[in-house]
């Protein structure tokens, strides 16, 4: 999972939560939600969901570059590693190549 897409849910958010937990502990069925969320309250406890993103329409149009990119640098490999002598590139955070497949949802 990517934690750079978690969003916090808030206290008003936490009610959402409370028939999934009913549902997963059966031992809860009996607690009313809003003690249930109090409870976490006072326990520190903090939810979190994935915020779902939309990737641009501009970027979708990439996709076919970017997979035939993908086939090239896999087949490129052992040229890289005679090369440099390792299997595989770097993946540093300001990769550009990396970035726009996070962009696309392929990494």
């Amino acid at each position: 999972m990517m934690y750079r897409k978690l969003k916090r849910t808030w206290s008003n958010g936490y009610a959402n939560y409370m028939p999934k937990f009913k549902e997963v502990f059966p031992e809860l069925k009996n607690v009313d939600s809003e003690d249930l969320c109090d409870r976490f309250i006072d326990l520190k406890m903090e939810f979190y969901y994935e915020e779902k993103t939309k990737v641009p329409v501009w970027m979708r149009l990439t996709l076919p570059f970017a997979l035939l990119l993908t086939i090239i640098m896999l087949l490129a490999t052992p040229i890289n590693f005679m090369f440099t002598g390792q299997w595989g590139y770097s993946l540093g955070d300001k990769n550009i190549i990396l970035n726009w497949f996070r962009a696309l949802r392929l990494h």
